[in-house]
């Protein structure tokens, strides 16, 4: 009887499917060629794990759903080289003795075994699970890297190259053009974009190379191949050589930019920062997508909010301030606030450091200080080239502080961010830098103060699952904190009230502070407590 027939029988007697099904299928000239249990998948007459298991039955190995319940051994990795994993398509699970178990998804490749034991040495018990549990496995496992990085060392063993970081500059930019380099840098960057990475970080220490992804703003430490110490030198290289910075250089901070376009078409920025640490150069890569969504309505704003918001920007002058820590999502709140006001009856400029998403229709200028460029006199040269609205990326020092205060007064909107925790140190802060009280409270009209927070992973609702990495999040957030500069808050400013009790007034008139609609999101099945005690100080 063929293994098809015999299968065929199996789900049948299974309930699987039923016999009408299976005579039409087995008829079918695709059948023929492909494993029955495919074709009836495919054609969504089975799910796959019923064809799993009634495989496992047929072939007497034991069925896992999850390889996670499998409890996989470090002793069974070290076993195997990943490109050996990656070439055959398997998962080493445990080694006791001279038994490698290992988990494969098609039963029917009879030569695993024997290839193993070949170049191994090992006899193999095998269990079985899906192709996708098996591909998790080893990408969680093994990294997404590793087999590429076999292949560079098995290149430099093969032409008796001594295994060493120190190679001489020649030799690292020879390297960093070898066909191997350039994939293991497209893979580390392919990968990041895949798992929706805003940063990639990769830093040298004294024997060994850490690759980090900032996945919705969490740090997370992928695997990389101890072998990848040697080869550090020529992955540096190589991302100098994509950004046009000086591969010889290796003592000062080196920035730059460079556009990859992956597979799908998508072309995405990079925005590259090289610093010299104690034991090599380690480098950070900001992943910036071309095209960004900057929709006021999808922002996060409540309905209430965005009335709000919208009244703001038709105001005519004065300055709207957002505020909060690095990585809290003040710029692109920025660029979507001026995309709306973006039509060609208005001149927007906007003096940024650096410039992250290119918008037309407005002139963004990148200051750089090294030649004089800062925001303040960046600041001085637009008021002489008649803006109506202006955005400076950044108040840092007094003098663009006093710049923009004026600017507003004189008939501008201006936006621009600050590095506080809430809305109303804000106006402590700008105090702190000189600015008289009553120029503030005739200028600043509203501060929103803002955090982004991860989200609930809709599939798992936060047990952790493939689709969030079993991390059990899956997206972010904005949460907002609104404070309107009305006559009352601004008497309170000019008599040089402190922040909390100017906090207080504002509550007092509706003012929703970032824990409450932080728990608002809590209330609503979105994120937890303890996401939003992460990432807001407790008041």
């Amino acid at each position: 009887m063929s293994t098809n027939k015999l299968l065929g029988e199996m789900l049948v007697k299974r309930n699987c499917i039923t016999q009408e099904q299976l005579d039409q299928v087995l008829k079918d000239p695709v059948c023929q060629e492909d494993m029955l249990g495919a074709v009836l998948v495919n054609k969504g007459l089975l799910k796959e794990e019923d064809l799993l298991k009634a495989l496992s039955e047929q072939f007497n190995l034991p069925f896992f759903a999850r390889l996670k319940d499998a409890h996989i051994s470090t002793e069974a990795i070290k076993a195997v080289p990943a490109k050996f994993v990656k070439h055959y398509g398997f998962m080493p699970i445990s080694l006791e003795g001279q038994v490698l178990t290992v988990a494969v998804f098609n039963p029917m490749d009879v030569w695993l075994a024997e290839n193993i034991k070949l170049n191994l040495g090992f006899r193999v018990s095998r269990i079985l699970t899906s192709r996708r549990e098996v591909e998790a496995a080893i990408h969680k496992y093994y990294g997404a890297v590793a087999g590429t990085v076999d292949k560079i060392m098995e290149e430099k063993i093969g032409q008796g190259t001594k295994l060493a970081k120190d190679e001489s500059v020649e030799d690292i930019e020879k390297n960093a053009g070898e066909a191997s380099v350039i994939e293991l840098v497209n893979q580390i960057i392919s990968e990041a974009i895949k798992m929706r990475a805003t940063d990639i970080h990769i830093e040298i220490y004294v024997d060994k190379v850490v690759l980090r992804y900032r996945i919705d703003g969490v740090l997370r430490e992928m695997k990389m191949p101890q072998d990848a110490y040697y080869i550090e030198p020529a992955i540096v290289s190589r991302i100098k050589i994509m950004c046009h910075l000086d591969v010889v250089e290796h003592r000062v901070p080196q920035d730059g930019r460079a556009k990859v376009r992956l597979l799908d078409g998508q072309e995405v920025d990079l925005r590259v920062s090289i610093l010299q640490g104690y034991f090599g150069e380690n480098v950070v890569i900001r992943i910036l997508p071309s095209q960004v969504l900057l929709d006021l309505n999808k922002i996060g704003f409540s309905p209430e909010d965005l009335k709000t918001i919208e009244r703001l920007l038709q105001r005519p002058h004065g300055i709207i301030l957002i505020t909060g820590p690095t990585g809290s999502g003040k710029t692109t709140t920025l660029y979507t606030c001026l995309s709306r006001l973006n039509r060609k009856e208005v001149k927007i400029i906007s003096i940024e450091d650096p410039v992250e998403y290119a918008i037309e229709g407005i002139t963004q200028i990148h200051v750089n200080p090294k030649v004089g460029l800062t925001f303040a006199s960046a600041l001085r040269s637009v008021l002489r080239h008649d803006p109506d609205i202006m955005m400076i990326g950044e108040i840092r020092d007094s003098e663009t502080a006093d710049l923009a205060i004026r600017s507003s007064l004189t008939g501008h909107l201006v936006f621009s961010t600050l590095h506080t925790n809430d809305s109303a140190t804000g106006i402590a802060r700008l105090m702190d830098m000189g600015i008289e009280p009553y120029l503030l409270a005739s200028s600043v009209e509203v501060i929103i103060a803002q955090r982004l927070v991860r989200l609930l992973c809709p599939l798992c609702k936060g047990r952790g699952c493939e689709s969030c990495s079993e991390t059990g999040f899956k997206g972010r957030r904005a949460i907002y904190e609104i404070m309107l500069i009305d006559d009352e808050i601004r008497g309170m400013i000019t008599e040089h009230k402190n922040a909390q009790d100017i906090k207080a007034k504002a509550r007092e008139k509706g003012m929703r502070t970032l824990m409450e609609n932080g728990m608002l999101l809590v209330q609503q099945g979105l994120t937890t407590k303890e996401e939003i005690m992460r990432v807001v100080e407790l008041e």
